[in-house]
């Protein structure tokens, strides 16, 4: 009975090691046969061997060119992380001869390596580089990689020409690679509209765990996305299981309305099953081409509550820096200044100068500045003695609340609220304050009183960071007339509930806000230097206006 036991663990063995094996007998694609030598593409490598994104680091890049290339016209462009894998330039040879993509110019970019001076490695850069989920990467390609590959000539003499537009643009990878193309890709839409993943690790490592909430919280991007990955998938379960967060990226994709086709199959952490479906895959991506990947559409309330469906971002061109903060104004407006000059600008894209700031004096709401210690009001000192005077926000009634540092004392008519750094944001019905917590992912909450005084603050309000870094929310926050905060932040627009969740989250062209304002339906956006507009279906409150009541969502 012992040995019948024992017979009977090896079989059982073999059966879950046959269930876990590869499938040898693939069906056969025409497109991974080798094509001969004359109609095969060129393939040239260098050593880039600096970097002002990773300092110190090496690597080998390839570039494949196809025989039908010519540089009159601008090719496509498909990225591939760890080199040439997928047996991809073959492949390529094929489909491009086909007609089944389009003529592709294929940049492999190995991981940075840095070498001390006896050329021992001293770091591998791969999981930095690869696995975190900020835009640096995608920063390096368009920064750095992209201008020596246009630079090279091939064997016959023609000049590299790549398209820009992100349609024509592809990205993939295996593992810490899956993860980097889709976080090229999803920060920067701009670049890459398609992206193939395979065992992609979408796990605990940098970040890319919090993907499948993020990508159900933003509104969506132009992206079609291909995911290979086997139920055995895992490298090291410390950081996660590989397959249960692809599947959980599957089903932030659908959540979301993204064109998105997942493949899964019985293989573990390897690169097998990619290479078989790659063929495939490349035609999926470029199904219909050149017609453009489109947005789809969310399943997320937050979304469809707030987003005016027929209106997107557009850039208001402005003959002046645009620089510092933004405040709600009249008439859809709001009211900015550069060095030197307060400007109103409109809805329509309009503006007019006015007024001139004098030495040391900042601008802090629609007729509201401020120099040393006084707080003006068009012109007029309506207090003083406020130090540290940060951020302001202006009641219906004459009364104003004052963010500033301890030592600074309310007045009849200025409330003072020392928690925070930064921004101030007043709720719709004045019962409540909302700023900035320095160096952390909250916002601080503190109940405003009858009397004025400010009461219980508390870190309430969480926001998201894929960037690596922590949030330091100094100027834009505003509250629509539900009672919803709007925040400006490296990711975008965070639109938070009452309850302090993120629901919602909005992308700009440029990427991160670095300053917001809320005026009737408009929501006004800074992004570095440009200036963003777009038309909500949710209204701005501006409490200048007065104080509103809106509906409680609960506990939520």
């Amino acid at each position: 009975m012992k040995y019948l036991g024992l017979l009977l663990s090896c079989l059982l063995s073999c059966v879950v090691f046959a269930q876990q094996a590869y499938n040898i007998t693939s069906p056969y694609d025409p497109a991974t046969v080798p094509m001969s030598e004359e109609k095969r593409g060129e393939v040239i490598k260098f050593l880039m061997t600096e970097s002002s994104q990773y300092p110190g680091t090496e690597r080998e890049i390839l570039v494949y060119v196809p025989q039908q290339y010519r540089d009159t016209a601008p090719a496509c462009l498909l990225v591939c992380m760890d080199g040439i894998l997928y047996d991809a330039t073959t492949v390529l040879d094929n489909l491009i001869s086909s007609g089944e993509m389009p003529v592709t110019i294929g940049i492999f970019i190995n991981p940075g390596v840095v070498y001390d001076e006896d050329r021992n490695v001293v770091r591998y850069n791969r999981c930095k580089e690869f696995d975190s989920t900020d835009d640096t990467f995608a920063q390096f390609i368009e920064q750095e990689v992209l201008p020596k590959v246009r630079s090279l000539k091939t064997k016959d003499g023609q000049s590299i020409n790549i398209s820009s537009d992100p349609n024509d643009c592809a990205i993939t990878g295996a593992s810490s690679g899956g993860i980097a193309a889709f976080t090229a890709a999803w920060n920067r839409p701009d670049m890459f509209s398609r992206v193939y993943t395979t065992v992609g690790t979408f796990v605990a490592m940098r970040g890319g765990h919090e993907y499948p909430a993020i990508v159900r919280k933003t509104e969506p991007k132009p992206l079609r996305i291909y995911m290979q990955d086997g139920w055995y998938d895992v490298w090291n379960p410390i950081f996660g299981e590989w397959f249960e967060y692809n599947l959980l990226m599957e089903s932030a994709f659908n959540f979301a309305g993204y064109e998105a086709f997942h493949h899964w199959n019985r293989g573990n952490h390897s690169i097998k099953y990619g290479t078989l479906d790659f063929p495939d895959a490349m035609r999926w991506l470029w199904k219909g081409y050149p017609a453009k990947v489109r947005k789809g559409t969310s399943n997320n309330g937050m979304l469809q509550e707030i987003l005016d469906p027929e209106s997107d971002w557009q850039e208001i061109a402005l003959p002046f820096d645009v620089d510092g903060c933004l405040f709600a104004s009249s008439s859809d407006a709001i009211v900015m200044a550069d060095q030197s000059n307060i400007y109103k600008v409109y809805a329509t894209g309009k503006y007019k100068q006015e007024g001139e700031l004098e030495a040391l004096e900042v601008l802090l709401g629609d007729g509201i500045t401020a120099k040393g210690t006084t707080l003006y009001k068009n012109g007029k000192p309506v207090a003083d003695q406020l130090y540290g005077l940060q951020s302001v926000v202006e009641l219906a009634d004459g009364r104003f609340v004052a963010l500033c540092l301890p030592g600074a004392q309310s007045t009849k008519n200025v409330w003072v609220i020392n928690q925070g750094h930064g921004a101030l944001a007043v709720a719709p019905d004045y019962r409540l304050c909302v700023t900035g917590e320095r160096n952390t992912h909250h916002l601080i909450s503190t109940i405003i009183n009858k009397k004025g005084e400010m009461l219980y603050s508390e870190p309430f309000y969480h926001l998201h960071d894929l960037s690596n870094a922590v949030q330091d929310p100094t100027q834009g926050m505003a509250f629509d007339t539900k009672g919803n905060l709007y925040v400006a932040t490296p990711m975008g627009v965070q639109v938070v509930d009452h309850n302090g969740r993120v629901r919602a989250i909005l992308s700009l062209p440029a990427g991160g806000v670095d300053a917001l304002a809320f005026s009737g339906q408009y929501l006004y956006a800074r992004c570095g230097n440009k200036l963003y507009l777009r038309k909500m279906k949710a209204e701005g409150h501006n409490p200048s206006n007065g104080a509103i009541t809106y509906k409680s969502q609960g506990q939520g």
